[in-house]
């Protein structure tokens, strides 16, 4: 599916500019309409009057901060996409935690893609209803990330799941313009249907017939985390986009990819893509 609206989600005034420069890129590429995206989720304080009511003036001076920090974003979202000639539209979401959240979240199902900063540390959970519930694939853009270019050779994390084949169509297009694909599994199993040897075969071919440049690659992880050794593949492989299923933590039963999602967010060097 080519990728005409990117939703591009603006957590913090400190990434902004890095995330939205790396939707411009996207868009100049896809001629894709972009919609910026800044949500204020303000909760009453735990500080009371005499007569144990919020303090108004308290609650009056986090609304002020937070109405400067949204203008201070919209204004800087507005004029980099004006500089560009980008098609765009903005939205502020304003309401308490879930209320915010909830209206992200929506305006994220009407597009194609979603951008997003990596995650500080330890804020994981502060996208984790962008990932797990808007049923978009998201682009993490990574702190240490100073400049946009093109996608040319991508590692695609693969375990025959439902969370990877989600991952890789939704990332078709991106995949179209590389120069090379890496299907890469790790700690591959024979199937009923094929050998340990063959993982990812039948995926890579599909993605051949599209015309794409696909190998596929496996490795051991030899009592190596599975964050670790995928990090280890994308210096090798000198990846500048990794593409993946997401997980969530809260699964009984875990997936070989179960534990990483959170420390491939936390550690990122380069773009990660993720589909649930």
């Amino acid at each position: 599916m080519p990728i005409k609206t990117i939703a591009v989600v603006l957590t913090d005034p400190d990434t902004a500019k890095i995330v939205i420069d790396s939707a411009i890129c996207l868009a100049q590429s896809h001629e894709a309409h972009l919609i910026g995206l800044h949500a204020e989720a303000i909760d009453p304080p735990p500080v009371m009057s005499p007569f144990d009511l919020p303090d108004a003036s308290v609650i009056a001076t986090l609304y002020e901060v937070a109405a400067e920090r949204s203008k201070g974003i919209e204004g800087l979202f507005t004029e980099l996409t004006a500089r560009a000639g980008i098609s765009s539209g903005w939205r502020t979401v304003r309401g308490t935690s879930g209320l915010a959240s909830h209206g992200v979240v929506e305006s994220c199902r009407a597009a194609d893609l979603i951008v997003a900063s990596q995650p500080a540390a330890g804020r994981v959970g502060e996208l984790d209803d962008v990932l797990f519930e808007s049923g978009r694939p998201v682009l993490f853009i990574p702190w240490i990330a100073r400049d946009c270019k093109p996608f040319t050779r991508i590692l695609v994390a693969w375990d025959g799941s439902r969370e990877s084949t989600r991952a890789i169509f939704d990332s078709t297009s991106l995949l179209r313009a590389a120069a090379e694909v890496e299907i890469f599994s790790i700690d591959a199993q024979d199937t009923k249907s094929q050998t340990a040897a063959l993982t990812g075969a039948d995926i890579a071919a599909t993605l051949a017939r599209r015309g794409l440049v696909v190998n596929i690659n496996s490795q051991e992880s030899a009592r190596l985390p599975v964050a670790a050794v995928i990090e280890n593949r994308c210096s090798d492989f000198a990846a500048d986009l990794l593409v993946m299923g997401a997980y969530s933590h809260a699964r009984i039963r875990e997936r070989l990819f179960g534990g990483v999602t959170q420390t491939l967010l936390e550690s990122m060097t380069i773009p990660v893509l993720m589909s649930r």
